[in-house]
């Protein structure tokens, strides 16, 4: 029997992970000068994100965290969805 996934615990679990990997990203990128692909990943998915100054930074944690949530929005009702039709 499969367990549901509780919503909040997720959303806020993918919220920080998606954050964390985006902080971690820009350290390795002012570490190593050559990590130049993420940059442009991120400018091209992040709104008004400009690779780097302090206030574009949190404007990219900050947008980094709510796309986190909104896959963890998505993902986990259609994953409580899909396993409650399964059990049917």
């Amino acid at each position: 029997m499969k367990t549901k996934l509780a919503f909040w615990p997720a959303l806020w679990a993918s919220g920080i992970l998606v954050s964390l990997i985006f902080t971690l990203d820009i350290i390795f990128g002012l570490l190593f000068p050559n990590w130049w692909v993420m940059q442009f990943f991120w400018e091209q998915i992040l709104p008004d994100f400009v690779y780097l100054s302090w206030g574009t930074f949190f404007l990219g944690v900050i947008e980094s965290f709510g796309s986190g949530v909104f896959m963890a929005a998505i993902y986990v009702p259609l994953y409580n969805l899909f396993l409650s039709k399964k059990e049917a």
